[in-house]
């Protein structure tokens, strides 16, 4: 009977990381949640203060995360795991005429 052998998967190619951390959140990636709100219906992005919530972005896209993840030098599973967390969100355009 032959043995299944492992293979590891191969790299992939044309992706660039261009945060500092591959997996990890930093202080440049946070942004300023009341800027932005959601695409599907246009609410305002609300975050819970209390436990620490903050919004960060990074090649894919924004996600939500948490204070204690920040600079930490861990990985933060927000990020690369935890699909629930990511969100899909839009600038705010202000509305500037001219007069």
């Amino acid at each position: 009977m032959a043995k299944k052998h492992y293979k590891a998967p191969v790299h992939q190619t044309g992706t660039s990381v261009t945060t500092k951390t591959h997996f990890g959140s930093t202080s440049d990636m946070v942004v300023d949640h009341n800027q932005y709100k959601y695409v599907e219906d246009g609410r305002p992005v609300v975050l819970n203060e209390k436990v620490g919530a903050i919004l960060c972005k990074d090649d894919r896209g924004f996600y939500m995360t948490f204070k204690n993840y920040i600079d930490s030098g861990l990985a933060d599973p927000n990020r690369y795991s935890n699909q629930f967390m990511r969100i899909n969100i839009v600038k705010i355009e202000e509305n500037v005429s001219s007069s």
